[in-house]
């Protein structure tokens, strides 16, 4: 096989597979297979994948999506990787436009995407990347510019050099394999053009904003403690600080102590700010305090 095996880990996906494979069977280029892992779902997943002529894996029991994605790299067949989540879309020319790059020269070929809204199509997020950052320091990059699955097409022996995804990680998991990719020495490249669609809505599962930055947290740790964690010292701080804050915004206080302490550990005294008042304030209030009043701020700045 020359083309991408395409892997779809499915919990509770009946009423969206169909509208994804509209996209798939749509490629100008085929994959060259499809596999969907099943994670224990509870409604008919498995029997509209058999309806729709898919090979399934049945996980039986709900291990997260990190595990799905494992078990379905294990099964491809082919030299090459794509995970695409079932509630997504996809454009026709997926295939065509990023398999030309899957060559020797390359582990990691990427696109950007767009999240929008699942109801109104309306654009949440526009996740355009830099496609000279990725190709000379993608790990600095990464680290401050997270990547979806959806976005790429792995070397399968690039993943397996990795040991895959981190099943320790219930969200984060996607953006933390290419960040350890990277840091594997992986070469990228990028094709700056939107190929795929992320569709948000309120009960998606990445909408437990607390849970999404406990496991950014969590990975961030382990980025710190690594060797090469002194030259990224900077990226990781701001990223650091930014989940500290974030936590802080949400109320959690022991996720943001946590936070707080690593930045700490990296040379930071958060909060960072020219604000002359934050600055002022630092000396006499608590950092969750500061940490709030500031991530309140960014909210109403960003609505």
């Amino acid at each position: 096989m020359t083309g991408p095996s395409l892997l779809i880990p499915c919990y509770n996906a009946a009423a969206f597979l169909p509208r994804l494979m509209e996209g798939v069977r749509a490629q100008t280029i085929p994959f060259a297979e499809i596999l969907c892992y099943d994670d224990g779902s509870t409604d008919n997943t498995v029997a509209v994948a058999h309806l729709l002529g898919l090979r399934i894996l049945e996980g039986g029991v709900n291990r997260g999506v990190a595990t799905a994605r494992n078990r379905l790299a294990a099964a491809a067949r082919s030299a090459w990787i794509h995970f695409h989540d079932a509630d997504d879309l996809i454009s026709p020319s997926y295939v065509e436009r990023l398999a030309p790059w899957c060559t020797k020269d390359c582990d990691v070929v990427s696109c950007d995407a767009d999240w929008i809204d699942d109801a109104t199509r309306a654009p949440v997020i526009r996740w355009h990347y830099d496609a000279e950052a990725l190709a000379t320091h993608p790990h600095d990059y990464l680290l401050q510019h997270p990547m979806g699955m959806n976005s790429s097409i792995i070397r399968k022996s690039s993943w397996i050099e990795i040991g895959g995804c981190d099943e320790s990680l219930a969200i984060w998991e996607d953006a933390d394999v290419h960040i350890r990719l990277a840091r594997s020495g992986a070469h990228f490249h990028h094709v700056p053009e939107v190929l795929t669609w992320s569709l948000r809505r309120p009960q998606s599962f990445s909408h437990d904003y607390r849970r999404n930055w406990l496991c950014r947290l969590q990975a961030l740790e382990a980025y710190a403690a690594a060797p090469d964690a002194a030259a990224l010292r900077a990226a990781l701080g701001s990223e650091t600080e930014k989940a500290a804050a974030a936590l802080a915004g949400l109320g959690d206080r022991s996720g943001t102590a946590r936070a707080v302490a690593l930045c700490r550990r990296l040379g930071l005294s958060p909060p960072s700010s020219r604000h002359p008042l934050l600055r002022l304030l630092k000396s006499c209030l608590p950092t969750y305090t500061l940490l709030r009043w500031q991530q309140r701020r960014r909210n109403r700045a960003a609505s």
